[in-house]
């Protein structure tokens, strides 16, 4: 197997496992009702924040390594609209992730933990943070079918 075949696996094993952890947690989220058990909707909370820091985060890391990896040993062009469309993809989500979903994700599993917590808080407060985590995937699929596509490339 040649390294650039090696650095393509793991850019699209990366990508496959960031967007899949987030499909299947809005497919799980999308279950949530208000008459699931206050301990399923706190063991999600807590759950969804272990999958964002075991799954989200380094597979965020090797995308994004490989693909600049790649891109400095094909010797393409940074300004490529394809490129550009990827990395603005790559960037957005990781930010959205960054600012918002990663620090709520962990402000809902620590108030799940607190005894005595109000669970109806946990049930509005992840309705919004899955809201935008759909936004957010919406955004990372436009940005594989980008690197699928190649538009103007």
């Amino acid at each position: 197997m040649r390294v650039d075949q090696l650095l393509l696996t793991l850019h699209i094993l990366a990508a496959a496992t960031w967007i899949g952890a987030a499909l299947a947690l809005q497919v799980i989220a999308g279950h949530m009702r208000s008459s699931t058990p206050d301990a399923v909707t706190d063991r999600f909370a807590i759950d969804a924040e272990a999958i964002g820091k075991t799954l989200f985060a380094p597979a965020a890391v090797v995308l994004l390594i490989t693909g600049v990896i790649l891109v400095a040993r094909q010797h393409l062009d940074w300004t490529e609209a394809w490129l550009l469309i990827g990395i603005g993809a790559v960037v957005a989500a990781g930010a959205v992730g960054g600012a918002f979903l990663i620090p709520e994700g962990r402000r809902l599993a620590e108030l799940a933990r607190t005894p005595g917590h109000d669970s109806a808080e946990i049930r509005d407060r992840a309705r919004r943070r899955f809201l935008v985590a759909r936004v957010d995937l919406f955004v990372l699929i436009l940005g594989v079918a980008d690197m699928v596509f190649r538009p103007g490339g």
